[in-house]
């Protein structure tokens, strides 16, 4: 049987949870209100990218219209897609320092969420993507080039890039004769020589 009481609270907690969240002091402009305190008639019978004009009426408050009025119901644009769909430089995603980019096809699951509090988009607002690992550790590929270039042959350029064993084998061997000197210079010129971490070379 179902409990009614229980049912009852979940509704009074969600809805203290959105008046909380959306408890805007002062009115603002209706193009400023956050999406998560709108309660907007989106349609999943469009064509994706379209551009369309919705209904949407505010939790609570009422916000101000181009020409000032204060209103609590009002109308947005917004493009039909649905959130998960929005382009990745629109996106705020948690990075992973610990994620490697030599591992696991160079990705890693991410929770991203629209960075902008205001657009609208179907479906769920928070949700998962796969996303390239892309984190540094504060080398740059050209400090690497010019150091494997001027003073490769004693391992710096190794050194630097975190390949201890390797740094040690040039010294020994004086760079390859020279051939390895020239091999790691041009495999960190195409970008094939990266930190031993994992990272990607700070742009």
């Amino acid at each position: 049987m179902i409990n009614v009481n229980f049912i009852l609270l979940a509704f009074i907690q969600l809805f203290s949870f959105v008046d909380s969240q959306c408890n805007i002091h002062g009115p603002i402009s209706c193009n400023l209100v956050p999406a998560e305190c709108l309660d907007c008639s989106l349609t999943t019978d469009c064509i994706y990218g379209e551009q369309l004009l919705t209904s949407c009426r505010m939790f609570n408050g009422s916000c101000l219209t181009v020409d000032k009025k204060l209103v609590s119901s009002f109308e947005r644009l917004y493009i039909c897609q649905y959130c998960y769909q929005t382009p990745f430089d629109e996106l705020a995603c948690t990075p992973n320092t610990a994620c490697r980019h030599h591992q696991n096809g160079n990705r890693y699951k991410s929770n991203c969420t629209i960075a902008d509090d205001t657009q609208l988009c179907l479906g769920s607002r928070t949700f998962y993507r796969n996303i390239e690992c892309n984190w540094t550790s504060g080398h740059k590929k050209s400090n690497g080039l010019l150091i494997s270039i001027f003073f490769g042959g004693l391992g710096f350029d190794r050194f630097y890039l975190g390949h201890i064993k390797e740094a040690l084998g040039k010294i020994f061997s004086f760079g390859g004769l020279g051939i390895w000197t020239l091999i790691d210079s041009v495999l960190i010129a195409c970008g094939y020589l990266t930190p031993d971490d994992g990272s990607v070379y700070m742009e």
